[in-house]
């Protein structure tokens, strides 16, 4: 027993002894854990805060080139009742951002999927418009080419004109349905950033026309 009370006492000076620096460990490591467990978590913040961004920018982008189109190409020639034939051609050769889906990913979680599908949707219009824009220019050039060939009144068949109508005015009724699906988004996107990430501002972009 006096052998027992021996080691016990012995035990008792030793975790006495080592206690505190167990203990000091214990927090130090927890504390370290714990930093960086934020760090990590402002980290992923700030780089889904900067896709949500750069895809506010990519639709800025596109909305800013379609208001553009419509003011200087669309706007001029839409009460003329001649537009399917008035209506020249306007090639779009600049190079658009598309949004990043992959950067986007995190919105796939709690109140973001149903927007990121709203914007996904946006895009798709804005570019099936660009590629609308595209095949009228290309079957309006034919025109002019039989014009020039064949004379005004052989080329310009009842069939030819009813084709140039539904492409001029399929046309306008995209890039009207476009620059609200694309206004709407961002607005709706901007409203999603700020409510996600109260700390920061998301762009806030004004259009004058």
């Amino acid at each position: 027993m006096e052998y027992l009370l021996i080691i016990l006492k012995w035990a008792v000076k030793v975790i006495d002894k080592i206690w505190p620096i167990a203990f000091a460990t214990f927090i130090g490591a927890w504390i370290a854990f714990q930093l960086q467990k934020h760090h990590e978590k402002k980290k992923k913040e700030a780089a889904q805060l900067a896709a949500g961004r750069k895809a506010q920018f990519t639709i800025a982008t596109q909305l800013n080139s379609l208001k553009n189109i419509k003011k200087q190409y669309l706007d001029p020639r839409r009460d003329d009742p001649n537009r399917a034939l008035t209506l020249t051609p306007f090639s779009v050769h600049a190079h658009f951002p598309q949004l990043d889906l992959v950067a986007l990913d995190y919105m796939l979680e709690g109140d973001g999927a149903q927007l990121l599908n709203e914007l996904m949707v946006s895009e798709h219009l804005f570019i099936t418009l660009i590629g609308a824009l595209e095949q009228r220019n290309e079957r309006h050039e034919l025109m002019q080419r039989r014009i020039s060939n064949l004379g005004p009144e052989k080329a310009l068949d009842e069939a030819t004109i009813q084709i140039l109508k539904d492409m001029t005015d399929s046309l306008y009724g995209l890039a009207d349905d476009t620059i609200a699906s694309l206004t709407n988004g961002f607005k709706k996107l901007r409203a999603y950033l700020e409510s996600n990430f109260p700390k920061a501002k998301a762009l806030d972009i004004k259009f004058k026309y």
